[in-house]
């Protein structure tokens, strides 16, 4: 009796193994395979990256100098503040406890007919950084950076 079990075992196994290779084949769907190159740009679009304070300073002062030179060049692209007028309007203008000392020490200098180099100044809560320059006709010009925005806008090689 255990020859002939045996046999009809592996019969019906043997039977029972491809159709349960093909019902496998036909579950599985290949018409929704992902794009494995598109997948990993977007993973490295979405990685978190590292920024230096350095590298936020930098890109403000590139930015900075290239308003300075064309007011109009990056307004579409990234959103500022402008700050415009003397040193004194300016202080009353500014609700910022650092920013109005900073524009003190412009006036100052400008009374004593000093000459003022661009720069680039932190608010007192560290989260927005302006760039600070006087124009040809006196008046002192701010624009103002928050920082969240320079990070997300900042060119991709720089980003470590």
């Amino acid at each position: 009796m255990n020859t002939f079990v045996q046999p009809i075992f592996i019969m019906n196994i043997s039977r029972f193994l491809p159709l349960l290779c093909i019902s496998i084949c036909l579950a599985c769907d290949f018409s929704h395979r992902i794009d494995t190159s598109a997948a990993v740009k977007e993973m490295k679009a979405r990685q978190v990256k590292r920024v230096l304070p350095e590298q936020i300073v930098a890109q403000v002062d590139a930015w900075g100098q290239a308003l300075e030179k064309n007011p109009k060049g990056l307004s579409a692209e990234i959103k500022f503040k402008t700050y415009q007028g003397s040193a004194e309007k300016l202080i009353q203008q500014v609700s910022d406890k650092k920013l109005k000392e900073v524009l003190d020490a412009i006036s100052y200098s400008l009374s004593q007919k000093q000459s003022i180099p661009p720069s680039i100044q932190k608010n007192a809560a560290g989260d927005s950084l302006f760039y600070i320059f006087q124009q040809a006709n006196g008046e002192t010009t701010l624009y103002g950076f928050s920082k969240s925005s320079v990070i997300q806008h900042m060119d991709r090689p720089l980003i470590k």
